[in-house]
């Protein structure tokens, strides 16, 4: 199943873009991808949401930021036939979050923040909360005042410590910050996952002994090389399984795995369900 490109255009006189409606008792599936960052705020909501390689349950509200071009949706039915889903969507650009922190140096530490984005990020029901009545003045506000309460927002969800939902690697961006001997690293790994894991010469790039670097790897990352390579390969795999009819055997061996097992104990360990299960999660019938 291939993700849908999706062309997201801002109002004359604005910089990004916004999105609001009320008059739905369902969301379609509708898998796509845009070279904006979306925020989305949905509201009473029962059922899934699909970012990048991760399924998960939403129920009641939602929040979550995703990334350029991370393929993304969701397909829920509202709650009760009393409620319809309340949507509100912010569209904006990586360029424009430049832009901003060029002109004012406030702003740079959201350019270090949204990176994570790359993956998703789902925000705590109590940030929901707090930017939801920002995100509604956002409905009737002219468009200085909205981005004004943007900025707002911002500044909220930058306060709160986000679950990551998607795989390191489904994106397809290699880690940028850091440690620039981490991060050669991270970008040979990104390119060379399906070889088997050769620390010495990892640790050989990287200028390090094996220790310091498995050390600094991890301090880095927040996970060990092995536990790197493995999202890595299981990003993959999730990607082929969603968008390729390939046999799991042949996934599995095409992304580093020599043991059909060990692939399928990682993936069931990664995201909760065996191969096939994810494959047949993403081939919904309203999805062809």
């Amino acid at each position: 199943m291939k993700a849908n490109f999706e062309v997201i255009t801002a109002d004359n006189g604005e910089s990004w873009a916004f999105f609001q409606r009320n008059a739905q008792t369902a969301l379609p599936f509708n898998w796509h991808y845009h070279p904006e960052y979306e925020l989305s705020l949905v509201l009473n909501a029962s059922g899934s949401r699909y970012i990048g390689d991760h399924i998960g349950a939403c129920d009641g509200g939602d929040l979550v930021l995703t990334g350029p071009n991370l393929p993304h949706t969701w397909a829920v039915q509202a709650v009760s036939a009393e409620h319809l889903i309340a949507v509100r969507v912010i569209w904006f650009t990586h360029e424009w979050i430049e832009r901003l922190c060029a002109a004012c140096p406030e702003f740079q530490p959201l350019l270090r923040w949204l990176a994570d984005a790359s993956r998703g990020l789902k925000f705590s029901d109590a940030v929901l909360e707090q930017v939801r009545p920002l995100i509604t003045q956002m409905e009737e506000a002219a468009p200085m005042t909205r981005l004004i309460l943007l900025l707002q927002v911002l500044g909220v969800l930058k306060s709160d410590q986000p679950v990551q939902l998607s795989s390191t690697a489904f994106s397809g961006s290699p880690n940028r910050h850091g440690e620039s001997r981490i991060t050669r690293v991270t970008q040979y790994l990104t390119s060379h996952y399906r070889e088997p894991l050769d620390l010495p010469q990892l640790a050989a790039l990287a200028n390090l002994t094996v220790n310091s670097l498995c050390r600094a790897f991890r301090q880095h990352t927040r996970a060990s090389i092995s536990e790197y390579v493995a999202r890595l390969r299981i990003g993959r795999a999730c990607a082929e399984l969603i968008d390729s009819n390939k046999p799991v055997a042949a996934i599995a061996h095409d992304t580093g795995y020599r043991n059909l097992s060990h692939f399928n104990r990682q993936f069931r360990a990664s995201k909760g369900m065996s191969p096939g299960q994810f494959r047949t999660r993403f081939h919904r019938p309203d999805a062809e």
